[in-house]
């Protein structure tokens, strides 16, 4: 009987020191970076838009009038003519957003028409060879789009 008792309180006393350091202190979770790489989303992200900045900042503006300057070979002027269309669009695509009341196809519609609207002011400040090439863009980017999201139909 004693050696039953012995057994039982090593057991007893095994058990808890075993779940002593199995409960220890977790480490700390890593921090999210502030850029993460590519590929990778953002805590609580899209992984679509990783890497990319968020609609309608300062930033986006920025990258696609450096992208446009780069494929389009834009001009200083250029440059500072389109600055004031991209500021406006942001502006309309934020109150867009910010709308509760208007249904998503509602705001699909607005949204297109947003774009119609800046792709003729944005033309207006091309020549006719960056408005070619700025036209094949759109259109390589739209066929691309549509290779990410078959479901949807070609409009």
């Amino acid at each position: 009987m004693k050696n039953q008792l012995t057994i039982l309180a090593l057991a007893t006393a095994g058990l808890l020191a075993a779940t002593t350091s199995l409960r220890a202190e977790d480490p700390v979770p890593p921090t999210p970076p502030v850029n993460p790489p590519a590929g990778q989303p953002e805590a609580g992200g899209r992984p679509e838009r990783a890497g990319r900045p968020q609609r309608g900042t300062d930033s986006q503006r920025g990258d696609r009038l450096a992208m446009m300057k780069e494929t389009l070979g834009l001009t200083p002027e250029q440059v500072e003519k389109l600055k004031p269309i991209f500021a406006k669009d942001m502006e309309k695509f934020k109150a867009l957003r910010e709308d509760t009341a208007a249904t998503p196809e509602a705001k699909r519609e607005k949204m297109r028409a947003i774009f119609e609207g800046s792709i003729e002011e944005i033309k207006a400040v091309l020549t006719p060879e960056q408005a070619e090439k700025w036209k094949a863009a759109m259109e390589k980017r739209r066929a691309e789009f549509q290779k990410r999201r078959p479901e949807q139909d070609p409009k």
